[in-house]
């Protein structure tokens, strides 16, 4: 026993250096296979506040990020996300002011040890929240056109709550939408943005409204002195034979016209304006004709002159046209046979250019060209006047058949 004890002892220091040895080539042959690296992560990492005490509001919009510095393995390193570290600062207990906060990185990876963090500190303003409940008020800017009358706005709701840091929500001395009626000669109404202002008309700051929208109404009325009606055109004369009216446009199609109630209020429902001439007309007609009305009826300046544009087109037609085909390029040493002799080309257009048509208006071409003798068919080309459609082509093929002439005459093409 004291033999074995004797042996232990004289033997524990060269079993301490041999765990050494053996600890030393585990770690050395460890590190060849996956090498250890200390590095800044290449993405910064959003911190996040924790545990904010009740009753207390941050200031402003804490968007800080810090750089992490970490020492691990290539292995663990390869595999590192963003989602893998947790920056925070906590804020529990802490009173209203500025404070200056260590920011707190936690890394989910193992092994992963942390070196350094950039920023160490970071800081963030603390206020009471206050809540307020604040009536809300429509700015209204711009005026009706002149004749009408902008009545008192509904608002709904017609108050909001504030809410967020104590000293900016005391600066909140009104909540306004401007709303423009510039021009309107309808009801406005929508659903509109609100503002919270401080006695400067300034935008405050980092304050919420619930909600932060309102539907408003602003009714928009004619005045009994004056009254907006439609302009009825009234033409006289006709256009042109072999032509129609395709459209009559008013700009602007209406006018607003003024005068005591009780004339305004015997007016028919609508303006007439002078007569315009049509007579003969081959083209659009743009005049700009006085209102007829009465003399004791006046009409808003800008309205006293409307644009009446009549349309005018030539009326659409078709006709048949028997045609003669002509040859072209065929050899000098052979004759030509074509049938059908005639042709029937199907033309639409304007009428007046169909009606006027001369006999050789239309021209049916043959291409034979580089043929030889035999028998062929030949598609037909049709050269029409300009404006004119050829439509169909009957028939859509002809039949020619070239022989050897037996004299020059029996090969004299058409021209």
């Amino acid at each position: 026993m004291k033999a074995a004890l004797r042996w232990a002892v004289a033997s524990f220091p060269m079993m301490i250096m041999s765990l050494a040895l053996a600890t030393l080539v585990w770690l050395i042959s460890t590190e060849e296979s996956d090498p250890t690296r200390t590095q800044q992560f290449p993405q910064s990492v959003p911190v996040s506040l924790a545990r904010l005490p009740d009753g207390m509001v941050v200031v402003g919009d804490v968007s800080e990020r810090v750089r992490v510095t970490l020492r691990t393995t290539a292995s663990t390193w390869d595999s590192l996300s963003a989602d893998d570290f947790l920056a925070e600062v906590d804020l529990e207990n802490l009173e209203a002011g500025v404070h200056r906060l260590a920011v707190d990185v936690e890394v989910d990876k193992r092994p992963a040890r942390l070196m350094q963090v950039e920023p160490e500190f970071i800081e963030v303003e603390l206020e009471p929240n206050l809540i307020r409940t604040v009536p809300v008020r429509v700015q209204l800017e711009g005026e009706p056109p002149l004749g009408y009358l902008r009545r008192s706005p509904t608002i709904e709701p017609i108050e909001v709550v504030i809410s967020g840091p104590e000293s900016y929500v005391e600066r909140v001395v009104d909540v306004v939408t401007a709303i423009s009626v510039e021009g309107a000669a309808a009801d406005v109404e929508g659903e509109f943005i609100l503002s919270p202002l401080d006695a400067d008309g300034q935008i405050v700051d980092y304050v919420v409204l619930m909600p932060d929208v309102v539907s408003v109404r602003i009714p928009i009325e004619i005045s009994g002195y004056y009254r907006r009606l439609p302009v009825k055109v009234i033409s006289e004369g006709e256009v042109a034979p072999g032509y129609r009216i395709t459209n009559i446009s008013i700009d602007p199609p209406s006018a607003t016209v003024f005068g005591s109630p009780e004339v305004i209020a015997a007016l028919p429902g609508f303006i007439e304006t002078e007569p315009i001439d049509l007579e003969g007309a081959e083209a659009d007609v743009v005049v700009r004709p006085m209102l007829e009305l009465p003399d004791n009826v006046g009409v808003v300046l800008g309205d006293q002159l409307v644009e009446v544009r009549v349309s005018v087109e030539p009326i659409e037609s078709s006709v048949t046209v028997d045609v003669v085909p002509e040859l072209h390029g065929v050899e000098p040493t052979l004759a030509a046979v074509v049938s059908p002799e005639l042709v029937q080309v199907i033309l639409s257009g304007p009428q007046p250019l169909l009606e006027g048509l001369e006999a050789d208006d239309v021209r049916v071409i043959l291409n034979l060209f580089g043929l030889e003798a035999g028998t062929h068919q030949i598609e037909p080309e049709v050269i029409v006047p300009e404006g004119a459609i050829a439509r169909s082509i009957l028939p859509s093929t002809v039949q020619v058949e070239l022989s050897v002439a037996t004299s020059p005459a029996e090969n004299l093409p058409a021209e």
